[in-house]
């Protein structure tokens, strides 16, 4: 695939806003980068408070509702004050209440307003054809309401600057992917900021390579094939389907993890740890530690501020199976406002109940099964069972994202099968007709081996490769960067995390 200069630059700043992925992204994040190890140490947390919002602020659409931003900002930070230094109960509880009110609300507005009223059928609540939702509305809502709820359980000392506060809520490299920030994690980073060091800055521009490269180069790459299937579902054969299904899988962790890369690279140039997002999800041996694994920030979030108010794993069977489809089915929802994705979580609720149900009876048949007497056979089926239940769910996932029919493409899955050959020949003259052919294939196998190889085990790639000898750490910096000019889908702005 060949490209001209102009056509490179043209893609790579034609988003309206400064999308990580764009050239204006870069050139914005170096000069706050040089700025901020400019500044004396006390002043930079307000440097960068100010470059958070000039990133919310780009798009002019942004603009307008700053005032969300703070207003949210501003509720949460007063409400941790009056429950920090308050001693009667009552009266932290009210305001506690308010802070998640306050958030819940903001949600319930800006992004859930239209599928309420499909949901209540017009009853009361008309949609709204003027409807905008905030840019990172899903994260910061989310780190905000954690903050107080931290505070009110004495997991977290109240806050007495709002500066110091408000850049934990907006700041920007977190801002539309994540993860999910604790105050009790960024707090101490805020108020000691660290001297530059060029191991660090090296470590986090590597990080940010490789994010670059799993997202621009694998997960763009892939979405050409999926795009096509998912988007004439009807006219695809169960091969066409099934394969979509899986390399959406790929897709996706490709996607998100290379976003939340980039991310934690940022934030580790300017001298921020963030939330690490995943730790090798796909070596997973059991869909309850796949969740584990997968989407970190959002999940521990879920579980210590709605599965363990709930009653957790403390109660009876039937409070546990509830509380798992509660958490799972407020997480679909979390992702976007679509029935398809309520029922992404509520189907993943499912098999994780399943899965707590069985799991003494599969412990038992596992002790005495043939087959799993081979411990390497053992765990590699393991693993292909939860990708494929993984799989199996996330059809509900790619079809809110690629705006299909999940029924019908479960339908689809079971027709069209033409045998191995005939299968793998169908796929094969499909993928040729999305534009994946030539040396491409080659490049995303391999690199998607060498992605699941280096980060096997939730191992951090950065530290591993700084660690290494230099003829090594040179030849994945070269690689990844050649790899990202020659075969990158530029002018793919679009994060399937891209969380509103």
């Amino acid at each position: 695939m060949e490209i001209t200069w102009q056509q490179l630059l043209g893609s790579l700043t034609e988003s309206g806003s400064i999308a990580i992925t764009t050239v204006t992204y870069l050139a914005f994040f170096a000069a706050v980068a040089l700025l901020n190890y400019a500044l004396p140490r006390v002043l930079r947390p307000y440097f960068l408070l100010t470059a958070s919002y000039a990133y919310y602020c780009y798009e002019p659409a942004n603009r307008s509702l700053v005032p969300v931003l703070l207003g949210a900002t501003a509720l949460t930070w007063l409400c941790g004050l009056v429950i920090g230094k308050s001693r009667s109960k009552p009266v932290r509880m009210l305001f506690l209440i308010l802070s998640v009110l306050g958030g819940v609300g903001v949600l319930l507005y800006y992004k859930y307003w239209n599928l309420l009223a499909d949901l209540l059928g017009g009853v009361g609540v008309e949609r709204r054809a003027d409807l905008i939702t905030p840019l990172g509305l899903s994260y910061f809502t989310l780190a905000a309401m954690s903050y107080t709820i931290d505070v009110y359980k004495r997991r977290c000392r109240v806050e007495t600057n709002p500066l110091h506060y408000a850049l934990f809520v907006s700041f920007f490299p977190a801002m539309v992917t994540g993860p999910i920030g604790r105050y009790p994690h960024f707090r101490p980073q805020i108020q000691k900021s660290r001297r530059f060091s060029y191991n660090r800055c090296a470590g986090g521009a590597f990080r940010m390579l490789w994010g670059y490269t799993k997202k621009m180069v694998l997960a763009d790459n892939l979405s050409r094939y999926v795009s096509v299937v998912y988007g004439d579902a009807s006219q695809m054969g169960g091969p066409q389907l099934a394969a979509a299904t899986m390399l959406f899988a790929v897709q996706l962790y490709m996607d998100f993890s290379g976003c939340c890369d980039i991310a934690l690279g940022a934030a580790r140039i300017l001298g921020y740890d963030l939330i690490e997002n995943f730790k090798s999800p796909f070596e997973s041996t059991s869909f309850a530690e796949f969740w584990r694994k997968w989407h970190i920030s959002m999940n521990s979030w879920f579980r210590d501020y709605v599965y363990i108010p709930l009653g957790g794993s403390r109660c009876g069977t039937f409070r546990r199976i509830l509380n798992l489809l509660i958490v799972f089915t407020l997480s679909g929802l979390w992702h976007g406002a679509d029935w398809r994705y309520l029922m992404w979580g509520l189907s993943c609720g499912v098999f994780s109940a399943i899965g707590m149900l069985t799991r003494r009876p599969r412990a038992a048949l596992a002790k005495v099964n043939p087959v799993y007497q081979a411990a390497w056979l053992r765990v590699f089926l393991q693993r292909c069972i939860v990708f494929l239940l993984f799989c199996v769910t996330l059809v509900f996932f790619a079809s809110a994202y690629y705006n299909a029919d999940p029924y019908a493409i479960y339908g689809g899955l079971l027709q069209g099968w033409q045998g191995l050959s005939g299968s793998l020949a169908a796929v094969t003259a499909m993928m040729y007709d999305c534009g994946i052919d030539g040396r491409l294939p080659v490049v995303l196998l391999c690199g998607c081996g060498i992605v699941f190889a280096a980060e096997s085990q939730g191992r951090n790639v950065a530290r591993w490769v700084r660690g290494q000898c230099w003829v090594l750490r040179w030849t994945l910096y070269y690689g990844a960067a050649a790899a990202i000019l020659f075969f990158a889908a530029f002018g793919q702005s679009v994060f399937i995390y891209q969380t509103y």
